[in-house]
């Protein structure tokens, strides 16, 4: 009996150092592989993300992001954040005074200095804040935007978008690595090739000057392979005498989180292009009032 009870042990233990090999290779072998392990219906990932932008030589609006991912088994499912403005007083003070002063411009500042909460579901985007705040009917709190994809809802500042798998492939396959953190560039024109989101984002493929603006990316994993920080930068032309660059650096928290982000009440949303059959003009986006920042006298640099 205790012959049995002996080989029994020794099996088991034969078994269990066979299957241990087998369940370090379960690990995920790379980024890309780990990322799409995270596709599961229900689970997602918590965002925190900081930019800063720059007129020349003068710091403009910045913006902080706060925000949740969820996922289903294709990638990006649902997503809902809330994007705050961030500025000098001395700033917030010398657009409002441009806002006040110049009709034309008043509906893009209200853009650049109003916070705005954003979900996006299905193929919706719904937005509470900035200038539809000003917009809405007094029975609704939410503009309805149909036909874009999930993800719009936290694009727009950071434009590495490490949950496409096709993107982070191409990054990490040309980037500089030093232990967890990898490091790389990429123009705006192969970024468009690659990433569904920016061209989301652009709308319109990058040419001329434009294409060949260059984003200087940093990726950091953390010890699942997983995308815990991302950093970068990049900087285009505004005018020909001045330029704009940007500064993002998004940080990837609680992966596997259970996530259940929810549309907002029908009953309390408009859609887009009913609210501007009735009363909506697009604002007029003046590049030399609007982008660059004005001095103590209201006035702009050329």
């Amino acid at each position: 009996m205790r012959r049995w009870i002996a080989a029994g042990v020794a099996a088991s233990a034969m078994a269990a150092a066979l299957a241990a090999p087998a369940m370090a290779e379960a690990k995920p072998a790379n980024p890309v592989d780990a990322l799409k392990k995270q596709f599961v219906a229900g689970h997602g990932v918590k965002i925190s993300e900081k930019t800063r932008t720059w007129i020349g030589r003068e710091e403009y609006v910045g913006a902080v992001r706060e925000g949740r991912i969820g996922f289903d088994a294709k990638g990006v499912a649902a997503v809902e954040n809330t994007r705050t403005p961030v500025m000098t007083p001395a700033l917030r003070k010398d657009l409002e005074k441009v806002g006040k002063t110049n009709e034309d411009t008043a509906d893009a500042v209200d853009m650049l200095t109003e916070r705005l909460y954003m979900i996006g579901s299905g193929n919706k985007l719904y937005v509470n804040g900035g200038l539809f705040s000003t917009l809405l009917p007094d029975d609704k709190t939410w503009v309805s935007v149909s036909g874009v994809p999930p993800y719009s809802a936290v694009a727009g500042d950071q434009l590495i978008d490490v949950f496409e798998p096709a993107t982070l492939k191409t990054l990490l396959a040309t980037a500089k690595r030093k232990g967890d953190q990898y490091r790389g560039t990429i123009t705006f024109a192969d970024l468009y090739k690659v990433s569904p989101m920016f061209r989301n984002q652009t709308l319109m493929k990058p040419k001329g000057k434009l294409s060949k603006v260059v984003v200087s990316w940093r990726i950091t994993l953390d010890s699942n392979k997983l995308v815990k920080r991302v950093a970068s930068s990049w900087t285009m032309p505004v005018t020909k005498k001045l330029s704009m660059s940007v500064s993002s650096e998004t940080r990837y928290t609680d992966w596997g989180t259970d996530v259940a982000i929810t549309a907002p009440d029908p009953s309390e949303v408009v859609d887009f292009k009913a609210l501007t059959k009735k009363n909506y003009r697009p604002p007029t986006v003046d590049h030399n009032i609007v982008i660059v920042p004005p001095d103590d006298e209201g006035k702009v640099d050329q």
